[in-house]
């Protein structure tokens, strides 16, 4: 039997095997012609933008408000036919865990596009239970367990306690959020348009929630938004504290609001034993310190923060029969 585990995110797409682990971890993006072709997938589809034209359409299939279904099964399919997941006289069970963008129709959607395509069981949930098993916490403890997980288009919570899930958030918070911060400061501040692949390089190499004294500085290319020419901006760390700390703030208060309105006896809980948080959004420096100084709680990150999705799909592939 072949087992796969897709995790379908917003920003990325990752394909894990049970027997080889990741496989595939690539841009969520898809590029396709007039004839309805597929010319790229992952990388090479992101390399493409920018060249689009009547004839070349580069797509990312899921957003925080829209979902591209018939480009996102073209991706799977693609993703199904390079890596040849479906063999002759061999079964395979697909697992795919699915952000909160997609609805339960979508998600069927799929599962059947991936039955057409071949696939003989094919199971799927929402990515704060794969988040909450890659945590590797007991979810079956009497107590409750609080779980967090912001991907690129969606920032979720859920209380779990004896396997289920009691209590649950979703919040706007998101990673896309980063993006749309900084691209907005640097076309005010900077007169400067700049390209997903360098708003991607300036949250990893500044981004940061701390004022420094002696904070980095970054030279970036873009295009002049008056004249559409070539120009590059010096930005540092600070300033990128500056934007991003009131995000911060806004997410300690949808925290503090949903933890309020659970029982107290869960609250205790939660209070003494911390939330537990996966996700890119958490990894920015000096975050997780940040959100536990506001919301007065043990914050916690996972072991691999961008991979414990992965980490669940594997779990679960693992006690698949």
């Amino acid at each position: 039997m072949i087992k796969i585990g897709i995790d379908l995110g917003a920003n990325s797409i990752r394909l894990i095997s049970a027997d080889d682990g990741i496989i595939f971890d690539e841009p969520s993006m898809v590029a396709i012609d007039s004839h309805d072709h597929v010319l790229a997938i992952g990388s090479e589809a992101f390399e493409m933008k920018g060249l689009e034209n009547s004839d070349v359409r580069i797509v990312a299939p899921i957003s925080s408000h829209h979902v591209d279904i018939h480009s996102l099964k073209l991706l799977l399919e693609q993703l199904c036919y390079q890596f040849k997941i479906f063999r002759f006289f061999t079964k395979t069970t697909i697992l795919f865990s699915y952000p909160t963008s997609l609805s339960n129709e979508v998600c069927e959607e799929i599962k059947n596009t991936l039955l057409d395509l071949g696939a003989n069981q094919v199971y799927y949930d929402r990515e704060i239970w794969f988040a909450a098993i890659g945590s590797k916490l007991n979810l079956n403890l009497p107590v409750a367990s609080c779980v967090m997980n912001i991907g690129f288009s969606n920032c979720d919570m859920a209380i779990f306690r004896k396997g289920e899930i009691e209590h649950y958030s979703q919040g706007s918070i998101a990673g896309i959020l980063v993006h749309t911060t900084i691209r907005n400061y640097l076309k005010k501040a900077h007169g400067i348009h700049v390209t997903e692949a360098t708003l991607e390089n300036i949250v990893r190499t500044l981004g940061t929630v701390v004022q420094e004294t002696d904070p980095i500085i970054l030279s970036i290319q873009g295009s002049d938004i008056k004249n559409h020419t070539l120009t590059s901006a010096s930005i540092s760390s600070n300033d990128i504290a500056f934007l991003l700390s009131p995000l911060a703030e806004q997410l300690s208060q949808w925290i503090l609001r949903f933890l309020s309105r659970l029982p107290v006896d869960t609250q205790k809980d939660i209070m003494t034993r911390g939330i537990v948080c996966s996700g890119g959004f958490v990894t920015i420096t000096g975050m997780r310190r940040r959100l536990q100084e506001l919301i007065g709680c043990p914050v916690y990150l996972t072991d691999q923060p961008l991979y414990t999705i992965i980490t669940g799909l594997e779990i679960v592939l693992s006690q698949m029969a």
